[in-house]
């Protein structure tokens, strides 16, 4: 066989390899979702691996939007990030903050939602009833302020408010413990943390203002929001997802299940 009848019957073969693999990935028309499953609220599996949540509505979402069937791969959430190049799933939907450090290892989609944060102070308070972070800012100079030590929220307030007597914590139950008794005059965490506490006996006399910061006050701090994340170089299925999640913030569907699941709205405008 001459050099050119090999040439021509390998790009023959190569054709109908990949011709056979588009058919199968069309017929096959699943589109595979690495979830974590046990993170209440957000992803949760059962022990029939049925999986529900707020990452459940928006892959299913998407799922619908590209006429695809959603197939939940349930693996813990660090080895998500490390399992995208094993072809164990196709995208990962499972809260994943948009990093820095993961962009160097996979791709993401736009940011489709980040978790609200809220000052939560007692309903007495003159702070209350603020409807402006400036006017936050002004008033708690000086004041007592808790956060939980090592996350974004610390940074926020350490940045942006540095006449603050900032008090860290370990924990959230010892921020509220603190909250409740007095011991601080403002807390500052995220939108989960307060439904959790506004449900006990404590909780009762504390309100949050009504101010809500999200991530696009300062991504450098507060991060980019989530995405959804996918091997690097697919520059197809990003499109199609990015599409999808397009589609789904402007119609309401991202609005609709973080207010089922989170009573707020987790919602970052579609920029594309």
């Amino acid at each position: 066989m001459t050099i050119s009848k090999i040439i021509k019957s390998a790009l023959a073969t190569s054709l109908l390899v990949s011709a056979l693999a588009t058919a199968a990935s069309a017929k096959d028309g699943v589109l595979r979702i690495g979830t974590e499953g046990d993170a209440p609220k957000f992803s949760m599996a059962d022990p029939n691996g049925n999986v529900t949540g707020f990452d459940a509505d928006i892959a299913n979402g998407i799922c619908a939007e590209l006429k695809l069937k959603c197939e939940f791969v349930v693996q813990t959430f660090s080895s998500l990030v490390p399992s995208m190049d094993s072809d164990r799933f196709d995208v990962i939907i499972s809260g994943l903050g948009i990093t820095a450090e993961r962009q160097k290892k996979i791709d993401y989609s736009i940011p489709y939602a980040t978790t609200p944060l809220y000052f939560v102070v007692a309903k007495d308070s003159p702070l209350a009833g603020f409807k402006s972070l400036a006017e936050i800012e002004k008033a708690i100079e000086g004041k007592s302020v808790g956060v939980v030590t090592g996350t974004t929220y610390a940074k926020f307030i350490e940045k942006r408010m540095p006449g603050v007597d900032l008090k860290t914590y370990d924990a959230t139950t010892q921020q509220t413990a603190d909250l409740a008794s007095g011991r601080i005059d403002i807390a500052f965490g995220d939108s989960p943390t307060w439904m959790d506490f506004f449900a006990t006996p404590d909780g009762a006399n504390f309100t949050k203002i009504d101010v809500k910061i999200m991530s696009l006050d300062d991504p450098d701090v507060l991060g980019h929001g989530m995405g959804v994340g996918m091997r690097k170089g697919n520059a197809d299925l990003k499109a199609k997802v990015d599409t999808a999640l397009c589609k789904m913030v402007n119609d309401g569907k991202v609005k609709e299940a973080s207010m089922h699941w989170f009573q707020d709205d987790y919602t970052i405008p579609c920029k594309k």
